[in-house]
């Protein structure tokens, strides 16, 4: 099936939930939208009026955020200012979506027309983008899961086989829908691989500030200079305002990496890319400056984890995640009844795991796990969890039978 006709996840799960009647107030927690305060002094920076978009974005704008993405880079992952040119290894995405979606054909552009097929890896569960990306260009489609490349970094196994056929990988960390992060040393296997078989390693960072203190994530770009990859070959690492900030709706991102590599996205993008505004450049280049919004963002992610935590700790399935805001939880139960019964009784919204899923291995294996978005209000949290546990206590206690609920 063509992507474009393949339901997306939150689509699906409108159409599980279609015929039921919610008792309550309904709390979506099936999507990754960010509920933060919006940042007054981010805002501050925005061009009054509307003047602004009577006007091309001017080059000084852009080249303003791109120095400022540098500065961002330099500061987070502990970079030499030298090892970054902002010109030749950024480049500015409308949100990190555009970026994921073209990174195929922006880099295989050529061996495309050629006919030359190409092959995709990527996470299993992961974000849909990723399939779509690779579908799009009617790439070849490898999975490869969290645990495959955890394996990497233990006694040396590696019950993945076929590095040598991948042309781009992605790599989602922290990972949605998990919130696994990878260490040091996995990412650094990841770069050996791809100088050694010669594929583009992608990692997809736009949950990077979402954290609890003072566990930062590693990020790729840190993980290159920590091997002596200074040039950061094969390597490209996706950013967004969208989750660190709280502004999934300026559309706003960056690519930065290999320069041989940004050049084609920029070459792309100058023909099929969408400039962001003034309002948009003015707007990234004040919340990339700025930590302390994002310091009390995780403050506010990790007091809603933190009552989670306190009603549903007591089961062993669950774990916080390491990086990112959603909860990956094993219900003990098909994770569509689940959903149903969960909308049903209580009006909340979270989506089925299997949704998230590529292979059919792994929507089997993940039949079970629900995303659960932590983006509710905080005065929501513990009727949500509390929710939650009602419905795992349901099921664990009630007689299954078909289609039926004893």
């Amino acid at each position: 099936m063509h992507f474009a006709e393949r339901l997306y996840p939150q689509a699906k799960l409108e159409n599980l939930l279609s015929a039921i009647s919610p008792a309550r107030n309904v709390i979506d927690l099936s999507v990754g939208e960010p509920n933060v305060p919006l940042n007054q002094q981010i805002l501050s920076h925005i061009p009054d009026g509307f003047e602004a978009l009577a006007r091309y974005p001017k080059a000084s704008l852009q080249q303003a955020l791109l120095n400022t993405i540098r500065d961002w880079l330099c500061k987070r992952y502990s970079l030499d200012e030298s090892s970054i040119d902002a010109q030749s290894q950024i480049a500015v995405l409308a949100g990190s979506r555009e970026g994921i979606f073209m990174m195929p054909i922006a880099l295989f552009n050529r061996e495309l027309q050629q006919g030359l097929p190409i092959t995709v890896a990527m996470p299993d569960p992961g974000y849909p983008i990723y399939q779509a990306s690779a579908e799009n260009v009617g790439a070849n489609i490898y999975c490869i899961t969290q645990a495959q490349i955890a394996q990497l970094t233990l006694n040396g196994s590696d019950t993945f086989a076929n590095w040598a056929d991948i042309d781009l990988m992605f790599v989602c960390s922290p990972n949605n829908p998990t919130g696994e992060v990878l260490t040091i040393q996995q990412w650094t296997c990841l770069i050996a691989l791809a100088k050694k078989h010669q594929f583009v390693l992608v990692a997809d960072e736009c949950y990077s500030e979402i954290y609890a203190e003072p566990f930062k994530p590693v990020g790729l770009l840190e993980a290159c200079k920590h091997i002596g990859n200074d040039s950061f070959e094969n390597c490209l690492a996706i950013h967004s305002l969208s989750k660190r900030s709280g502004l999934p709706g300026l559309r706003s991102g960056f690519v930065a990496g290999d320069t041989k590599l940004i050049k084609l996205i920029q070459g792309y993008r100058n023909y099929h890319g969408v400039s962001l505004s003034p309002i948009q450049l003015k707007g990234s280049e004040a919340a990339w400056s700025d930590e302390q919004h994002v310091a009390i963002n995780r403050a506010i992610y990790q007091e809603k984890f933190d009552v989670f935590t306190e009603f549903l700790g007591e089961y062993s399935a669950y774990e916080l995640p390491q990086g990112g805001f959603y909860i990956w939880l094993d219900v003990g139960c098909d994770s569509e009844k689940f959903c149903q019964h969960l909308y049903q009784h209580y009006g909340v919204k979270v989506l089925p795991g299997h949704y998230l899923a590529v292979s059919d291995e792994v929507k089997h294996a993940v039949r079970q796990y629900v995303r659960v978005a932590v983006v509710c209000h905080k005065g929501e949290v513990e009727q949500v969890a509390t929710a939650i546990k009602k419905s795992i206590a349901f099921f664990s206690h009630s007689n299954v039978v078909g289609d039926h609920v004893a």
